[in-house]
């Protein structure tokens, strides 16, 4: 479990420093700037350590997120697409059945 942990955590400071290049003022409730990007990344990574922690995903379950967050941050991040990052990041949390 600590394993996955640190994965998440791993793949919460790779995608930080991947779209925090661009880091502009946004839009109140849009995903337009690397800052809101992070706060996804961050309340997602959070509640998948909540919701492995709780026995409701499984540590490999947790690790194939942390992985496909990485994956999206690799394709959107470094590009500065915010928005696309984000829905991406809704896509994962959506898949892990996360409210």
């Amino acid at each position: 479990m600590k394993s996955v942990s640190a994965l998440i955590q791993l793949a919460l400071v790779c995608v930080v420093a991947l779209v925090a290049s661009g880091c502009e003022r946004s839009v109140a409730g849009a995903c337009t700037s690397a800052q809101d990007a992070a706060a996804q990344v961050s309340r997602l990574t959070d509640d998948l350590n909540a919701a492995n922690r709780s026995g409701t995903l499984a540590s490999s379950q947790v690790g194939a997120m942390g992985a496909r967050i990485l994956a999206a941050g690799k394709r959107f991040g470094i590009a500065g697409n915010h928005q696309s990052y984000c829905t991406a990041i809704e896509k994962i949390r959506s898949d892990a059945l996360l409210p």
